[in-house]
């Protein structure tokens, strides 16, 4: 039996039952953070992720509708078709522009289209 103070995560042991309720309370945080963040904005979220989403979701919650859109977006270079798109959400855009490529790398989740029927 491990003794009471020990952290599994690591290896070591607490130094008191007061650092061990912090540890907890973060890791219960972050798990509760990713979870929300996976069925209201839709991604696809690791706890590898948490520091980066967490650092850009003020910008990321107003353009998770337009995903798809900000991944191909070049603003040198804007078909008619997406026009109005972009003349829409302009300032969000703009602002969502320097982490492109952090957007190019998050994963939608796949809603299922059509649900599941149990017949009794």
């Amino acid at each position: 039996m491990p003794p009471a103070l020990y952290n599994c995560k690591t290896g070591t042991l607490y130094s008191s039952k007061d650092e061990m309720f912090e540890q907890r309370k973060q890791r219960d945080n972050m798990g509760q953070k990713i979870r929300y963040w996976r069925n209201r904005y839709g991604y696809d979220l690791s706890k590898n992720d948490y520091e980066d989403f967490n650092k850009n979701i003020g910008i990321i919650k107003n353009i998770h509708k337009i995903h798809d859109f900000m991944c191909k977006f070049n603003k040198s270079n804007i078909a008619e078709t997406d026009l109005d798109i972009y003349v829409k959400n302009y300032k969000n855009i703009n602002k969502a522009l320097p982490i492109q490529n952090y957007l190019k790398t998050l994963t939608k989740i796949e809603k299922a289209t059509n649900p599941l029927v149990v017949v009794f």
